[in-house]
């Protein structure tokens, strides 16, 4: 090979050596470059996520802690505007601002718990760059077992109570200052002020003073964009046409009642109903609230008469007849055939006479009570009946359903008082004590009528074996599938007599006092949790809730000496006073009405059963919860008088259930979850109301 065959490759050397100098450098430039944009990238992701995680926190402290903060049911309050942002140092982040909005979302049949979303958002100077949002569980005040604004000096809670949930006062709290067992306490005990007395506590830290206020509602405050909470309640019932008004206090009764509409054995959530007795304007309400006394009682009294007596099992049925029916020839003779209680030849006839032995016969039957006026058992007292026809001839507008003791009545028109023989209006009828026919002595007193539904009902005709037709326009439906408008709240206008039995989720608001004149259950045990949550009912009450001092609450002497056993005794069917639901009384207490009445019973009763407490009424059992402005005992002394109390926690009150709209407490429990939001959604406040609407539901509250 020649020598200049290799003359040019050392240039050419040199020349891929400088390009490739060239392009290391141009690399390690480009690397060192990329890697300053890296650091400043997550140097301003790390201040974006700091600042809007700050955010967040800033408002979770807020609405944990601030229970003067209101938020809105519909829209958004804004808590942050333009906020800038501090290290720890307490410099303001460069470039950043936060803005902070809140308010309540997730529910929109009002049938369970709202959240509290939080969302933030950051912007530096090229615009929105980052949103978050926090959800945080709300807590209703049907989450109480106990709930008093004001808890007296002078009260205190009675030894041997048990409470299964949670406990607050908004000043100071007092546990047993008397007796044994202390009263034990299953949950969180708190007070605004100090917590004193002798107690059975669930922990060592679980009673604790100094708590913060939550702010206690009130009915004329304004509430959830209403003028009112009253006005609230109102808007919410008025939907369903589950709305009523009266023109005077207590002029009526609200039952809530149960019915099989499909006939398949079982009350499913869609057959829960109520219905409305209101009486005439001529008429006092004595026999509405089956309100008698005495010492012993005259056998005189017609509410005695017309509206206690017992039940008898006939051809597969109970049947009730009242005190003074029992003289007539055919009663006589069908209670005779009673399955149970049995009934001699000479049981009926003593039964008959109606002096004083008689009615003690009658009552102390182990079927034995009163109803209060308007009830379908009541139907051989308060259906007009003539002497000579068997008919209902006197009030003209009215066609009743057939009953009749006159002669020319038939046996198949002859028997007891049965939930299925409903009638509109109701009568008062003297029964005709001379003679054995059952017949009135003179033209009858209309008493009242229930009321009819005027709303959108779809409940179809009742099967005969189950109830008459002729009930159906005056049931008011709870449920949707009945009634397609119902929010499950019920308004009255005025103070109302109230009982029954509960299928299904309902809130009664009642602008007035609730008067509790009977039991007020559920159609099965809520302390059951098999049935967790099946019925859910609130009492919302503007002044207090009481039970009434009636022959169906409290005991009452039909006989003396008083110390004879069965002389005194209740007419409600048992031994004490059944509530269960979450009671709230906005203006007042919930209570007993005569609180220090201490008429006894021979056995005397005792709460709880068989321990060594005595009470007139015997227990007041509670399933629920009780809020109230001011706590107050439904009794007077330790022994003998009112009611003792006994309160059980519904396994539905720690769930994320209320009822229907049931208000909800300024304390809020705990963080449930956070992630991030498309920013573009929150570019302007157009676009925050319509987020948070989407977030809320389809439906807002009215």
């Amino acid at each position: 090979m020649t020598a200049h065959d290799r003359r040019g490759s050392a240039l050419i050397l040199v020349l891929i050596m400088t390009l490739s100098l060239a392009a290391l450098a141009a690399s390690a430039i480009y690397m060192a470059g990329s890697s300053g944009m890296l650091t400043r990238y997550h140097d301003k992701e790390r201040d974006l996520t700091y600042a809007v995680e700050t955010a967040l926190e800033l408002g979770k402290s807020r609405v944990q802690r601030d229970t003067a903060l209101v938020l809105y049911d519909t829209g958004y309050k804004q808590l942050l505007t333009n906020q800038a942002v501090y290290t720890s140092s307490g410099t303001p982040v460069t470039g950043l601002s936060v803005n902070l909005y809140a308010g309540y979302t997730g529910d929109t049949a009002g049938t369970y718990t709202p959240y509290i979303t939080l969302v933030a958002t950051v912007s530096d100077a090229s615009g929105l760059r980052v949103a978050r949002r926090l959800d945080l569980m709300s807590r209703p005040f049907s989450r109480y077992t106990l709930f008093a604004n004001d808890f007296p000096s002078s009260a205190s809670i009675g030894a041997g109570e048990t409470f299964g949930g949670r406990v607050h006062a908004n000043n100071r709290f007092i546990a047993a200052n008397s007796g044994s067992p202390a009263p034990a306490f299953m949950d969180t005990v708190s007070a605004a002020g100090t917590i004193s007395g002798t107690a059975q506590w669930a922990d060592t830290i679980s009673s604790a003073g100094g708590a913060t206020v939550i702010p206690f509602p009130t009915a004329s405050g304004a509430y959830w964009g209403a003028s009112s909470l009253a006005t609230y309640f109102y808007n919410l019932a008025d939907v369903g046409g589950l709305r009523e008004s009266v023109s005077s206090a207590s002029r009526g009764r609200v039952e809530f009642l149960t019915i099989d509409v499909n006939n398949n054995g079982m009350i499913d959530s869609t057959e829960g109903f109520f219905r409305y007795f209101r009486l005439n304007t001529a008429t006092d309400t004595t026999q509405l609230a089956v309100y008698f006394s005495g010492s012993p009682v005259s056998l005189s009294n017609s509410v005695l008469l017309n509206q206690c007596g017992a039940s008898y099992t006939i051809d597969g049925r109970r049947e009730f007849f009242p005190v003074v029916m029992h003289k007539v020839n055919w009663v006589r003779s069908r209670i005779q055939s009673s399955t149970y209680p049995t009934v001699t030849s000479g049981q009926a006839t003593t039964m008959s006479v109606l002096d004083r032995t008689a009615i003690m016969t009658i009552l102390q039957q182990p079927t034995a009570r009163c109803y209060p006026q308007g009830s379908p058992y009541l139907v051989n007292t308060e259906r007009y009946t003539t002497g000579s026809a068997c008919t209902q001839d006197w009030f003209q507008s009215v066609t009743m359903y057939t009953w009749g003791s006159s002669p020319a009545c038939g046996s198949s028109q002859q028997y007891g008082g049965q939930d299925t023989t409903f009638t509109r209006y109701s009568f008062r009828c003297t029964v005709d004590q001379s003679v054995a026919t059952g017949r009135c002595t003179a033209e009858p007193t209309y008493e009242g009528y229930w009321d009819t539904y005027s709303g959108n009902s779809n409940l179809p005709t009742l099967p005969a074996s189950v109830r008459q037709d002729v009930e159906r326009p005056h049931l008011y439906p709870l449920n949707k599938v009945y009634n397609p408008d119902s929010r499950g709240v019920i308004y009255l206008n005025s103070s109302m007599y109230v009982h029954g039995t509960v299928r299904g989720n309902a809130t009664l608001y009642v602008n007035g006092v609730i008067k509790l004149m009977d039991d007020l259950m559920y159609d099965a045990d809520p302390a059951d949790t098999t049935n967790l949550c099946r019925s859910f009912l609130g009492l919302i009450a503007r002044d207090s809730i009481s039970i009434i001092d009636n022959a169906i609450n409290r005991p009452r002497i039909y006989n003396t000496p008083t110390t004879t056993a069965g002389n005194v005794l209740t007419m409600g069917g048992d031994r004490q006073f059944n509530l269960q639901g979450v009671a709230l009384a906005l203006g007042g207490s919930v209570n007993a009405a005569n609180p220090g009445g201490a008429t006894l019973t021979v056995p005397t009763y005792t709460c709880p059963l068989n321990s060594s407490v005595t009470a007139s009424g015997g227990c007041l059992q509670i399933v629920g919860g009780i809020v109230e402005k001011t706590f107050a005992n439904p009794y007077t002394s330790t022994t003998s008088s009112g009611f003792r109390m006994l309160r059980q926690l519904d396994p539905c009150q720690n769930t994320n259930r209320r009822p229907p709209y049931f208000p909800l407490a300024r304390t809020r429990v705990r963080a449930l979850k956070s992630f991030d939001v498309d920013v573009r959604q929150l570019k302007s406040t157009t676009l925050i109301r319509a987020y948070f609407t989407r977030l809320r539901g389809a439906r807002a509250a009215p």
